[in-house]
């Protein structure tokens, strides 16, 4: 007879030819090193290396991470604790969503403030978990920071970047996916997607150029895989692992100013984005055509691609 360890049926359960793991949806709020369990949702064993849950398809990282890597900020909101349809509006702090042992950096709460601000969204457990922007069209800030460095300081040293994130857009009008831009702001970066297949960008604060960029629709509403990068002059963009189109303008994204970025909006609350948000990620460089192949590949099957 089975051997059952945990609650009901859900608990590790030895059998005569296998073992069974625990199953769930979302990673246990506490761990040790080696610990795993089963994600039913994304049909991936997970392990728990002492800092962090990952993929055990490719270790416990399933991204480029840590030291040397160059990421930035790191948001999965998958790792929010809030329950199916729950609606989370006002001021609400968001940290929960933020890993800071990945980064490259001293990230912390301090100097990466992240909270909804304005409107609000419905948090869905789909998908590993994400941000739902549909009916209420909820925003969402990362803050300058406090602390040498800060998260500002980290933006406005980057010469390169990609902003990497898994979303959903309903396609009916121009709708931020994240940025740095709006009056009186660096205008850094503007990732945007328009209707009919098109990204527009604004890169003018450091000199780097704007307009926009065909990316052929493949239908609204479905999740997609979307990293804008910068280097040397030009604009990428990847959309679930190909190459979509390229721009060239200005030498560098450095720049200055004591401000964060939204996610979901512009920097300066416009064009709010209704659709989805699963995870965004940002470094202070580009990744290589392997390691957006291995996110990709990595990633693909908690949307059911």
């Amino acid at each position: 007879m089975p051997v059952i360890v945990g609650s009901g049926g859900t608990g590790s359960e030895g059998k005569s030819d296998r073992m069974g793991l625990p199953t769930g949806t979302s990673d246990p709020g506490s761990a040790a090193a080696g610990d795993m369990y089963y994600k039913t949702d994304t049909n991936k064993i997970r392990i728990y290396d002492g800092n962090a849950w990952g993929d055990l398809s490719s270790g416990a990282s399933t991204y480029t991470s840590g030291s040397g890597s160059g990421l930035l900020f790191d948001c999965d909101f998958g790792r929010l604790s809030y329950s199916d349809g729950q609606n989370v509006g006002g001021s609400t702090s968001l940290s929960g969503a933020l890993e800071h042992s990945t980064t490259d950096w001293s990230s912390s709460s301090s100097n990466s403030p992240i909270n909804v601000n304005g409107g609000s969204f419905d948090y869905k457990t789909a998908n590993g978990g994400h941000v739902d922007t549909y009916s209420n069209q909820g925003r969402i800030s990362i803050g300058a920071g406090s602390g040498n460095p800060a998260m500002s300081d980290k933006l406005n040293a980057c010469s390169s970047m990609c902003v990497e994130g898994w979303y959903m857009y309903n396609g009916s009008q121009r709708d931020v996916l994240v940025s740095r831009y709006g009056s009186g702001w660096p205008n850094q970066w503007n990732h945007i997607v328009d209707p009919g297949g098109q990204f527009h960008y604004n890169s003018n604060g450091p000199g780097a150029g704007s307009g926009n960029v065909d990316w052929d629709a493949f239908g609204d509403n479905v999740w997609f895989h979307c990293i804008w990068q910068y280097n040397s002059g030009t604009h990428y963009w990847w959309v679930n692992n190909s190459l979509k189109g390229t721009a060239s303008g200005g030498s560098t994204l450095a720049s200055s100013g004591g401000y964060g970025f939204a996610i979901a909006s512009r920097g300066d609350d416009y064009e709010r984005l209704e659709g989805k948000v699963a995870i965004v990620r940002i470094y202070n460089r580009i990744l290589s055509n392997t390691e957006i192949a291995a996110h990709w590949n990595l990633e693909k099957g908690r949307f059911g691609l």
